[in-house]
């Protein structure tokens, strides 16, 4: 911290009377430079009373990492050197590869000698206060532990520990002597956990962690305002933790006990985190976080628990593939194009289908809708392939037959919104084509589609996350959340709102009846997936446009 005596600036101009030591009227304020690892530095003006001594001064005060210091945990500019690479730099700093990388987004890749990049400090945890003490197959009590806790640890129920330890008495003393009946010292947790079920919560007290960007660090000059970035990740965070709040109020009203515990997943000043290693602890189930390098931290630091961890944003794969218990509402598009693949199987069994295939970024999923073809015909018979780009699929009506429905699948979604709309002019203009299209999800969804068109099309599509405005349930949570926030849910409150009704449907049963509450838009059905070792969700139904409204396939 630096104080210093300098001239106060023109353009303030609330000055008090006061005889300076360069004879000019003074006030004194106080300006706090932070500067923090991810973001520019931002200046916040606090007025303070003026001081009733003649000599009045104007404090600037820096709080930041010296960048010449050369600790371990320190934050520098480096200079690239032969052979240096963002992976090799990222493990000699203590760093996952992601942190440095986000940190010089802006730096080419990959590195060539001479460059400067930004080493962020790694990510630095206040160390828990509680400790478990080893003793082979043994367990010393420390201050606070519980039954629970310690089982948790474990990777054991508390029922087992209980078991285990029959002589002793219910209430756990500091220092007694546990025996630990399954794991023992430097056992793996992940190896006594059946990933390919459901989690199963305790059933007294469901405990969640929200780790959100709240950037609580960050400052601006009163009267100014943050940057755009800044503010959109706090707006993002404010509605995550509305629908958290949310869920957890309905849920106590249903007889279910939560404790939310929120923290801000950003650094302070110093590089600093305000969260621990005791709150992963604590945590029955983690929500967050958001951005890619803090999920990747947190992730490796849950990958030897069986804690649920749920991933609220679409992030890469890498950064949250170290632990086996992360969950995502968001179905796999695969399954639903492998469904579809097996309906226009079913439902047309002496009609050539057409294959719109732009085999670009969603060649995933045309792969995935003729798996699920395959499986209901035994071959690809029947099946007929027409190359397309994402813009184009020129020769379509060339394919086509006036004599006999004309079937036209389309698995591209997001990539081929261009091609899309160019098979709906051409086809408008080709009205004498009786036409039945399957198509993307995304495409119930997209403006220019034309009503009259689809419903000619009988435009059918897979379905996975869809309210049903019908449902009484979904009305009354809707009102509450009104109540609480005089607004309706948006799609991040919807998300954090239906993760938490799934998470009170891995506590434990109790005699007590519980009210289930109504997913308010994800339904789950998780399954199993071999590829990527996790559960994934799986739930897929097939939804018809017809007279102007989207209906459901019962026999789907």
């Amino acid at each position: 911290m630096i104080c210093i005596p300098a001239e106060i600036p023109s353009e303030l101009n609330e000055i008090r009377d006061g005889v300076s030591w360069n004879g000019k009227k003074q006030t004194e304020k106080i300006y706090t430079l932070r500067i923090s690892t991810w973001k520019k530095p931002m200046i916040n003006l606090e007025k303070k009373l003026p001081r009733a001594a003649s000599m009045t001064w104007l404090t600037i005060c820096l709080a930041f990492a010296l960048s010449f210091v050369t600790s371990t945990n320190a934050q520098v500019w480096y200079t690239a050197l032969p052979g240096d690479t963002y992976d090799r730099l990222a493990r000699s700093n203590d760093l996952t590869l992601s942190e440095l990388t986000e940190a010089n987004i802006n730096v080419a890749k990959p590195l060539t000698p001479g460059l400067k990049i930004w080493i962020p400090a790694s990510v630095q945890l206040v160390p828990p206060t509680e400790r478990v003490l080893w003793r082979g197959d043994h367990h010393v009590v420390a201050v606070g532990e519980t039954w629970y806790g310690i089982s948790k640890r474990y990777g054991i129920t508390d029922a087992e520990l209980q078991m285990a330890n029959g002589h002793m008495q219910s209430v756990l003393g500091i220092g007694d002597v546990l025996l630990v009946p399954t794991v023992a010292e430097g056992d793996s947790l992940a190896e006594h956990v059946n990933f390919e079920s459901s989690p199963v919560l305790r059933s007294d007290t469901l405990r969640v962690l929200a780790m959100l960007p709240f950037m609580l660090e960050v400052d601006t000059v009163v009267g100014g305002e943050y940057d755009a970035r800044t503010t959109r990740l706090r707006e993002v965070s404010l509605d995550f933790f509305h629908g958290m709040e949310w869920a957890a109020q309905l849920l106590q009203d249903s007889g279910y006990a939560v404790q939310l515990r929120v923290v801000d997943t950003e650094p302070d000043t110093l590089g600093i985190h305000s969260w621990s290693e005791a709150d992963l602890n604590w945590s029955d189930v983690v929500l967050g976080p958001l951005r890619s390098a803090k999920m990747d931290s947190v992730n490796q630091l849950l990958s030897q628990t069986k804690t649920p961890q749920w991933l609220l944003t679409p992030l890469k794969p890498a950064v949250w593939s170290h632990h086996n218990r992360v969950f995502s509402l968001r179905s796999d598009e695969r399954d639903g194009m492998r469904k579809l693949g097996a309906l226009v199987a079913r439902t047309h069994p002496m009609d050539t289908v057409l294959l719109l295939e732009t085999r670009g970024k969603d060649a995933a999923l045309e792969s995935a809708f003729k798996e699920g073809f395959f499986d209901v015909r035994g071959s690809l018979d029947g099946l007929v392939s027409l190359p397309t780009n994402n813009r184009f699929a020129e020769g379509i009506t060339v394919s086509m037959d006036t004599s006999k429905l004309n079937v036209v699948a389309i698995p591209a979604g997001k990539s081929a919104q261009s091609m899309i709309a160019y098979v709906q002019t051409e086809l408008q203009l080709a009205d004498s084509f009786p036409v039945r299209i399957y198509a993307n999800s995304m495409t119930a969804e997209l403006d220019f589609m034309e009503r009259d068109f689809m419903t000619r099309a009988s435009w059918t599509v897979p379905i996975s996350n869809f309210i049903d405005w019908t449902d009484e349930r979904v009305q009354r949570q809707t009102l509450r959340f009104r109540e609480l926030y005089g607004s309706d849910p948006g799609p991040y409150s919807i998300v954090a709102f239906d993760a938490l009704v799934e998470c009170s449907k891995w506590m434990e049963a109790t005699e007590q009846e519980r009210a289930l509450l109504a997913p308010m838009q994800y339904s789950v059905q998780w399954k199993w997936d071999d590829s990527a070792a996790q559960l994934v969700n799986s739930n897929w139904h097939i939804r018809r446009f017809s007279n102007g409204d989207w209906s459901r396939l019962i026999a789907d």
